[in-house]
């Protein structure tokens, strides 16, 4: 290293660094400081700074690997008994079962009644521990990875502020696709996969199905709510999006059918205006929908992408729009003022496709590789305008119990400014991440649901987040816990 020692009499380059934890001098030093017996006292913590980068696993870290490799075999051994037992330890043979009096057969009953209510506890009980290992497992991960020097003019990274989502209800239902909500979260709409919507109020945490809409044939895909009017848009398999409004007798029905896609509605997105409505379809392609006194009609098309186009997203400015398909690109188109229309701005092509992404801000982007522990940054490059990937966050991808099974994108990935949160859905998991003043990301909580057909939303001041998956076949209500 061609550095001059810090003490001015000794003009000659640093060779020497000390890492004994208890060490109160300088740490990098020359030949002359150790000659002057600096760090005398602990001499095995130095060693020379060519060789820093090539240390190996001391014994310390040997002997923690082994305890946990311990741990984990000794895990593993009573979880195959513990399934040994709860498939074969209430079983009983058609012989046994014809040699059982009245009063036995009742006693059977009953603790096999009492067997069903503890293992659900059980189960329960061991589901929370092993969410709460894997969220430590993932955190202390991400603190590794993460680890750098302090670089000229780069603050040292502050610690996050941790923050979790509790689970607080529960609610069995059949399959929900899609949700969204009204501004201040007073108001929930569900799109389910039978075809039909339904309309909720939503208070602390509380769910009240209000109204039930047929406005489809299909399954809905996505919806979204309006923010400045009392309307909500709904996008189904059946290539239609639907206007819904709230009417004179405080009754919610359908005011405008849009078509013209030549598949499913996938993402459904506005404006801060809510003058310019935005779909992405099925058919590849991506709508333009502009208002014309009080009705949609379909302003601009573009295409750009050879498979169905999953998710969208608008920028801070809502001058950018980025897009990502199965075809292994990802878009950022870009709207001209003198043309007044959009257009390919640029093009990423990607090793991996997927399905969610969303922008963070004017200069950041998150993507979210299909079946890949890592979310991918993009930011702006200040000289030539192009996104750049600069960056990997280790994400959940969770564990599924019924393998072999493809990811949906009714998840959209949701970026929650005022928790400053990237609400990321990946295989099995569902992760929050969390951004710092320095736009450096790290992995807050991971929920493995065990499947991957699991769909959401936060509300939209980060307070809660509702979620339905086909394990539990039931509506998820979490809050937000700081």
């Amino acid at each position: 290293m061609n550095q001059n020692c810090n003490i001015p009499d000794h003009e000659t380059d640093v060779e020497f660094l000390c890492t004994n934890e208890q060490c109160k001098d300088f740490r990098v030093f020359c030949f002359k400081c150790l000659q002057n017996e600096k760090h005398n006292t602990h001499i095995k913590d130095v060693q020379k700074i060519k060789d820093f980068g090539r240390q190996q696993i001391n014994k310390s870290d040997e002997d923690l690997i082994f305890d946990l490799e311990k741990m984990i075999d000794h895990i593993y051994q009573l979880f195959f008994t513990l399934k040994e037992e709860l498939k074969f330890g209430c079983q009983i043979s058609e012989e046994e079962l014809n040699g059982l009096n009245l009063i036995q057969l009742n006693d059977l009953l009953c603790s096999k009644i009492r067997f069903r209510k503890e293992k659900q506890s059980l189960i329960s009980t061991i589901s929370k521990s092993a969410e709460n290992m894997i969220e430590t497992i993932y955190t202390g991960l991400n603190e590794f990875s993460q680890q750098q020097f302090d670089r000229p003019g780069k603050k040292v990274k502050q610690e996050v502020k941790s923050l979790k989502y509790d689970l607080i209800d529960s609610i069995q239902d059949e399959q929900i696709n899609s949700f969204a909500f009204n501004q201040d979260g007073s108001m929930m709409v569900g799109g389910y996969e039978s075809s039909k919507i339904q309309v909720f109020e939503f208070s602390k945490g509380q769910l009240k199905m209000i109204q039930q809409l047929n406005c489809h044939k299909k399954s809905i895909y996505c919806q979204y709510f309006m923010k400045q009017s009392k309307e909500f848009l709904s996008g189904s398999c059946d290539k239609t999006i639907s206007i819904c409004y709230l009417n004179g007798d405080s009754k919610w029905d359908i005011k405008q059918r849009l078509e013209g896609h030549q598949g499913g509605i996938n993402c459904l997105l506005m404006n801060k205006n809510e003058d310019l409505l935005i779909s992405s379809s099925d058919d590849m392609l991506i709508k333009f929908w502009a208002k014309d006194k009080d009705q949609w009609e379909c302003a601009q098309t573009i295409g750009g992408h050879s498979s169905f186009v999953s998710c969208i997203s608008l920028n801070e400015s809502e001058n950018q729009l980025v897009s990502c398909s199965k075809d292994s690109q990802i878009l950022i188109h870009q709207y001209d003022q003198e043309q007044k229309m959009w257009i390919v701005y640029q093009t990423l092509r990607i090793k991996q496709w997927g399905r969610r992404l969303c922008f963070i801000n004017d200069e950041i982007l998150a993507f979210q590789p299909e079946k890949r522990e890592q979310l991918h940054i993009y930011q702006l490059d200040n000289i030539d305008k192009q996104f750049v990937k600069t960056k990997e966050i280790l994400v959940g991808v969770g564990s599924e119990r019924k393998k072999n099974r493809g990811c949906f994108w009714f998840f959209p990935q949701q970026y929650v400014q005022s928790k400053q949160v990237v609400l990321n859905k990946n295989g099995c998991c569902v992760n929050l991440i969390k951004k710092d003043q320095n736009d450096e990301f790290t992995t807050i909580q991971s929920i493995d649901f065990q499947t991957k057909v699991i769909f959401g939303r936060m509300t939209d001041d980060g307070e809660y987040l509702i979620t339905w998956d086909d394990r539990s076949g039931s509506i998820q209500i979490r809050q937000y816990v700081d």
